[in-house]
């Protein structure tokens, strides 16, 4: 045991972060909110709750706007199903990242003992908050949050407009990032429902996380007053409503939490890496759904087995107000919005100067926007592309 100047023996112990994951929608708030009753700080900018989460969001603002910012410089965003890849920064650029991130938690936080650290985003990138807090002494365990991935999709699809598979594609990102990223934590496990119909079990399995001892007298009473089954919006539909092949794979990985979070040892994560795998192997599948999304956003219309569920609108665009094209552009214009894979109300949001062009969104991007980097919709990285024919015409040239 450390000593102090003095010969005492130093009893300190490390600050504590818990971090909790969870894809968005499926209940991560309710866990937190009931960590800060087991004694962990929760942040001071917490997010305004408003409808969407008329309890709470229990987030910092300053770390939300960290992690964006994190997978805008390494080319991706939350909706994002593929695998984040941060060996594309620059060292230094990601240095000023987990600065940033840094100085966000010391905003939320303080210099508390134990904190609870919640944001959705971090699922994909946890190896970089494990080490940006262990720079700073604080030492990490996590808690992963399960819920029914269809009754997420469902929520999701309400709040977002995205299709069935795509959202489930989501779950399956953030739940695998999550879960392979942690395995060297001390963590827990807790199902949602579960929490909400007994959340002194759940309680019991964060105790080893945040120390202390079961909330009793009004504590309890503040417990059992937020967790109640009201907060269940959006109910599963035990198998999923997806088709094969990712249909299996959802049901795969959510079987595989499940009995992780009955027991987390060596067999319980081999079946998910199973599980996994069953994805992995599918390179194409990915590119299908996301296909099928960008096209549900452009016209309404999937390639996707429906769901028993309203349809959901499609993302209009009001051509009336829009500038045409220029005579000389039109018909690759055309063929470019025909095909779906331009979101035109996405482009002109993100990118105020096609907005103040008096351009048509298509001609701008072909004119002005693909020179400067930017994107025609937010799952396809230009730069990436640009990068990867100009090898390609290298290696051709070469022969």
């Amino acid at each position: 045991m450390k000593e102090t100047r003095l010969g005492r023996p130093d009893t300190r112990q490390a600050r504590i972060a818990i971090l909790v994951l969870g894809m968005h929608r499926s209940g991560t708030s309710a866990l937190t909110r009931l960590i800060g009753h087991l004694g962990a700080a929760l942040p001071a900018d917490a997010i305004e709750a408003h409808a969407d989460n008329a309890r709470g969001y229990w987030e910092s603002a300053a770390i939300v706007k960290a992690g964006d910012q994190l997978l805008r410089v390494a080319r991706s965003s939350w909706f994002d199903p593929r695998p984040l890849d941060l060996s594309r920064l620059d060292p230094s650029a990601l240095r000023s990242r987990k600065d940033r991130l840094w100085e966000a938690v010391g905003a939320a936080f303080g210099d508390a003992p134990l904190i609870a650290i919640k944001d959705p985003r971090q699922c994909r990138f946890v190896p970089t908050v494990v080490e940006t807090l262990a720079e700073h002494g604080v030492a990490s365990r996590a808690v992963l949050m399960l819920r029914d991935p269809d009754a997420i999709a469902r929520s999701v699809a309400k709040r977002d407009g995205t299709t069935h598979a795509y959202a489930q594609l989501l779950w399956l990102r953030h739940m695998i990032d999550a879960e392979r990223a942690t395995r060297g934590l001390n963590r827990a496990v807790v199902d949602y429902d579960a929490m909400l119909a007994d959340w002194r079990d759940a309680a019991a399995r964060l105790l080893p996380l945040t120390g202390g001892a079961m909330p009793d007298g009004e504590a309890a009473e503040a417990i059992d007053a937020f967790l109640d089954p009201s907060l269940r919006h959006h109910g599963g539909g035990g198998a999923s409503a997806i088709e094969a092949p990712l249909g299996p794979i959802v049901a795969a990985v959510r079987d595989g939490m499940a009995a992780l979070a009955v027991r987390d040892d060596a067999a319980a994560r081999a079946a998910l890496d199973e599980a996994y795998a069953g994805l992995e192997a599918l390179p194409w599948l990915a590119d299908d759904i996301i296909h099928d999304e960008l096209r549900h956003r452009r016209t309404g219309e999937s390639d996707a087995v429906p769901v028993p569920a309203a349809p959901f609108p499609a993302v209009e665009v009001p051509r009336a107000s829009m500038p045409a094209p220029t005579p000389e552009r039109a018909e690759a214009v055309a063929m470019i919005r025909d095909s779906g894979l331009f979101d035109e109300a996405w482009y002109r949001a993100t990118y105020p100067d096609a907005a103040a062009s008096g351009l048509d969104p298509i001609e701008h991007y072909l004119t002005i926007g693909a020179p400067k980097g930017h994107d025609p919709n937010p799952l396809f990285d230009t730069g990436f592309y640009a990068r990867q024919m100009a090898r390609r015409i290298a290696a051709e040239g070469g022969r």
